[in-house]
């Protein structure tokens, strides 16, 4: 017979103890499911029946899945993305000042900025060729000989000629310094910067000074009269490029006078 919730059949028990009494058989728990015993072979086992419990499955770990962290740095540079331009579209909604209207500072027109650069390019060019020929006798680049002033013109801007006597060359050259009409015919020390040369000093070191370091101050504040008439101060867009480019050229027409000069 076959069941799980009923009693086995009386067995035999050996003597001793125990005998005359009745073994019970175990219920089995609804929990371990219905369990079929063996058809009955004539044969009865010998003692209760064990029933072992089912052995439950060991439970699935879930994989727990994991953010990459290339995938978070996209994520948060997203989100800082985002808070700038919700900023940025805040700062273009916000009302200007009341009384107080924000300036706009449109684009020099094409015009005055042309001429205004052709006046100070002559500016700076004036000022190097003048600087340059004492600037270059005050740091020691120059011969040392002699001058007889041929002639001298009096005027708004005097001037005087006469020839330049050094070891081994002599030329005719403009005179610069202290040098006037009572001066002429008479043999004076002066000093030049060669035979390619235009001019002649005649004179100490505090004149030098008092040629060469004004003429640098008026160069540069050329060159930034330069940046501001070209307009490179208003552009919008390359305007470090603009100015940079302005201060390129100032630099490269000093080098240029230099060089001539020396």
């Amino acid at each position: 017979m076959s069941g799980t919730n009923r009693a086995a059949d009386p067995q035999p028990q050996p003597a001793g103890r125990d005998a005359g009494r009745e073994r019970p058989v175990p219920e089995v728990p609804a929990a371990y499911g219905a369990i079929e015993r063996p058809e009955p072979t004539g044969v009865e086992p010998i003692g209760p029946v064990d029933w072992e419990p089912a052995a439950e499955p060991p439970p699935v770990p879930h994989p727990v899945p994991q953010r990459s962290p290339l995938g978070s740095q996209y994520e948060g540079m997203a989100a800082i993305r985002a808070v700038w331009e919700r900023a940025a579209e805040t700062e273009k909604r916000r009302p200007a000042r009341p009384g107080r209207p924000e300036p706009r500072r449109e684009p020099k027109r094409y015009a005055p900025a042309l001429l205004g650069v052709l006046v100070c390019a002559c500016l700076l060019m004036f000022f190097a060729w003048t600087a340059a020929p004492a600037l270059w006798i005050s740091v020691g680049h120059a011969d040392e000989g002699t001058v007889t002033v041929a002639s001298c013109q009096e005027g708004f801007a005097p001037s005087c000629t006469g020839l330049f006597t050094a070891d081994g060359w002599s030329k005719a050259l403009s005179l610069t310094g202290d040098v006037t009409a009572a001066d002429v015919g008479t043999e004076l020390p002066a000093r030049a910067t060669g035979p390619g040369a235009h001019s002649a000093y005649v004179g100490g070191a505090g004149g030098l000074l008092l040629r060469w370091a004004p003429a640098l101050v008026l160069f540069m504040a050329s060159a930034f009269a330069l940046v501001a008439a070209s307009g490179a101060t208003r552009l919008y867009d390359h305007r470090a490029g603009a100015v940079g480019l302005c201060w390129a050229f100032a630099g490269a027409v000093l080098a240029a006078a230099l060089a001539f000069a020396w």
